[in-house]
């Protein structure tokens, strides 16, 4: 069965716990209830696939606590701090390359909610996330809701009340010559000024 806990101070350190044992939460963010894994955990972030059913190729956008951490991971470029610190901790989604070997481009965002920066600052690292729905059924701005739609998959839920925006974050792909925004969410393309 799924805990259900308050999302207070003493719960979030111990989905911290969870977190760092290879647990797939959910959580309220400012835009919608997330599910996420540690992002270095390879094997809870094949978990958090299958817990939604999510292909594969379908990449997770990865939550930090901000520019300094993103940076750690990503190429930013003058545009993309500008727009970081303009709108975050908010719901504006940002794809950079890479900077692994490997290459590739990332999407990170710092959510603009007290329990997810608490849970991030907690953990002290990234998280892979996504919508804490399946794939293609609506996302949820509500644990009730998360917790009818995964059902027994996750491990657990911190119930922080409803989401403020319920709606998902504007998506914006900063990786090559000229910006696309991949999803237009709750941040308008005119208020991004990206001209």
């Amino acid at each position: 069965m799924t805990e259900r806990w308050p999302a207070e101070p003493e719960s979030i350190a111990r989905a911290a716990s969870r977190l760092r044992q290879g647990a797939v939460i959910a959580f309220p963010t400012d835009t919608l209830y997330a599910v996420a894994a540690r992002a270095a955990d390879r094997e809870a972030v094949l978990r958090l696939y299958a817990v939604k059913g999510r292909p594969a190729a379908q990449p997770l956008v990865l939550l930090v606590r901000g520019e300094e951490d993103f940076g750690e991971l990503v190429r930013l470029s003058d545009q993309a701090r500008r727009l970081i610190r303009l709108f975050w901790p908010g719901p504006l989604t940002i794809v950079l390359p890479s900077r692994s070997e490997a290459g590739g481009t990332i999407a990170g965002r710092a959510p603009d909610h007290p329990v997810a920066l608490a849970i991030l600052d907690a953990l002290g690292e990234p998280l892979a996330s996504s919508s804490a729905n399946r794939a293609g059924a609506p996302p949820p701005s509500d644990a009730q809701s998360v917790i009818s739609g995964l059902g027994e998959d996750l491990d657990l839920v911190l119930d922080g009340g409803p989401c403020r925006l319920g709606q998902p974050s504007t998506i914006l792909d900063l990786s090559g010559a000229v910006p696309k925004i991949l999803r237009q969410g709750a941040i308008a393309e005119a208020d991004l000024q990206l001209r």
